[in-house]
């Protein structure tokens, strides 16, 4: 599309949404112009899977945000990071596939999403993917851009763990993203061939020589532009210029769940004595924006083994063989993400679905979740109330869409949260326990085996806890005061303007928050076209 054309559609944000948006957009025949704050996706770490670590805190392709410091979490600097980049969090992510049950998407219906039952959504998961390796027809697609795939190489520990689960009473779960999600299963992983396989190099692939589609990167949206009630563009600033760019019909905020309430509020539109306190001239007060931000926020266990986890392979001399295999074979140890098995269970009797994730890991990281691997051989299970119910904030700083915005997620502030998590580091203890991984483990150094009390295990977690790197919610959808689009995705009050990413879950799902994502981006586009033919 030439530059001077004026683009059918704006999308804001290459992410996991936005990639999936502007791709169906141009499919369906309109011309979009894609803007994207981060560069391409050209780093190699991108693409190779092992080697995402570094990405979690590279200013290159991170905005690299912080949250803010709360007691609840012993007033620690959590690093919060998002990509910025082509393929925005699905460029840096561990590339875990789980869309959640079906439960989730009820519960949303129920609360006045009209359209957005499990039954009305199946669909788009199908038509998003393509899953060769078995599971039921019913649930998975064949033909979509995003290639799921199992893992190609399973260390040992990993059927270690599979096998001290069932030995503690989960059942095997085949496809936890088919008809059953409860119980013991392996993880399932976007890939490209032996690649990651992030909404860029899928979706944005399958259309990028289109001239339908124009895409901008290095581009930080500022504030949209109205006239009265209508939202008729976005200002954005790249290398160093301010400019502005104005749609035929929409403009699509895919920002995530920190940035689209961000740009929301300097634009206007927010909590109106936030807006008014930080110099923003308030178009409209909604008071949901910002609000309802939910995230997953786990307790780390370890364990010393004896075996081979990624500590070893790593390191030189174990890498150099692993490399080989990269290269030759398209399997081995670089193409790992991070979870290789995962458990969906509940926290306690009487609970109509799974409220507890527990992710596998065959190796150890030596802070939490995003420094280097430790040198002995270890494992680490995660567990994750991934109901949480803690409610937190994210508000702009200022009228600057420069500064960073305030995130207050407020882990642990919810008593239930609390109980669930316990719960959880309880029943992993369970697991690890049983004879299939009491074989092979030389016991748990982290918490440790005297930490044991309900206050222990919520001190310990409060201290080394940390985020799954799953905000949703906002920008709620629903019809309730607090709620920020409609189920169509159009921001209240307002023509030409809607939300599509992780922002507009009302709550979160029973696990990883990327492939729900893309379903959102499939969504919209799927309504935006309905909406562009019926006139």
């Amino acid at each position: 599309m030439g530059g001077r054309m004026q683009p059918d559609y704006i999308v804001v944000g290459a992410g996991s949404a936005g990639c999936a948006v502007a791709c169906r957009l141009v499919e369906g025949g309109a011309t979009v112009a894609l803007l994207e704050a981060g560069p391409k996706d050209t780093s190699w770490r991108i693409h190779v899977p092992a080697a995402l670590r570094p990405l979690l805190k590279d200013p290159k392709v991170n905005w690299n945000y912080q949250a803010e410091p709360v007691a609840s979490t012993a007033g620690r600097p959590i690093a919060l990071p998002r990509g910025m980049v082509l393929g925005g969090s699905s460029s840096i992510n561990g590339m875990l596939y789980v869309r959640g049950n079906a439960a989730d998407f009820n519960g949303w219906a129920q609360r006045g999403c009209t359209g957005w039952s499990y039954d009305d959504v199946l669909p788009l998961f199908r038509k998003s993917e393509t899953y060769k390796q078995g599971g039921d027809e019913g649930y998975r697609g064949n033909s979509g851009p995003l290639q799921v795939e199992d893992y190609r190489t399973i260390l040992p520990l990993t059927h270690k763990f599979v096998e001290a689960a069932q030995q503690a009473g989960f059942p095997l779960t085949p496809d936890y993203n088919g008809g059953q999600q409860e119980g013991v299963g392996y993880s399932q992983m976007t890939r490209r061939g032996r690649l990651r396989g992030s909404t860029a190099q899928t979706y944005l692939r399958a259309v990028r020589d289109n001239p339908k589609l124009q895409i901008i990167t290095g581009a930080k949206a500022g504030p949209l532009l109205f006239e009265g009630r209508k939202c008729v563009g976005i200002t954005y600033r790249q290398d160093g210029q301010d400019k502005e760019l104005r749609p035929g019909r929409e403009i699509v905020l895919c920002g995530g769940a920190y940035n689209s309430p961000q740009l929301l509020q300097i634009s206007g539109i927010g909590p109106a004595a936030h807006l008014q306190s930080i110099g923003v001239e308030v178009r409209h007060d909604l008071p949901g924006v910002g609000s309802n931000l939910a995230d997953h926020f786990g307790a780390r266990l370890k364990h010393r083994v004896r075996g081979i986890t990624m500590n070893q392979l790593s390191r030189f001399p174990h890498v150099v063989p692993e490399i080989a295999k990269f290269f030759l074979f398209g399997n081995g140890a670089l193409t790992f993400g991070v979870t290789s098995a995962i458990v969906f269970c509940r926290s306690r009797e009487g609970l109509a679905s799974p409220d507890l994730q527990l992710s596998f890991t065959p190796a150890t990281p030596v802070d939490m979740g995003q420094g280097d691997l430790e040198k002995e051989p270890g494992i680490q299970v995660t567990a994750i109330p991934v109901r949480a119910e803690s409610r937190g904030t994210v508000m702009a700083r200022s009228a600057s869409p420069d500064d960073a915005p305030a995130i207050s997620p407020n882990y642990l502030g919810d008593e239930n949260d609390v109980n669930v998590l316990v719960s959880g580091v309880e029943i992993t203890r369970r697991i690890l326990a049983q004879p299939a991984m009491a074989a092979v483990s030389l016991g748990e150094y982290m918490p440790g085996p005297e930490v044991t009390s309900r206050d222990e295990i919520m001190q310990f977690t409060r201290e080394t806890g940390g985020t799954i790197h799953h905000p949703v919610g906002t920008c709620k959808m629903g019809d309730d005061p607090a709620a920020v689009v409609d189920p169509r995705l159009k921001v209240h009050g307002f023509e030409g303007l809607r939300v599509a990413d992780a922002s507009i879950m009302p709550t979160l799902t029973t696990g990883n928050t990327n492939a729900p994502t893309i379903m959102i981006g499939e969504k919209c586009a799927a309504m935006i076209l309905e909406d562009q033919a019926a006139g």
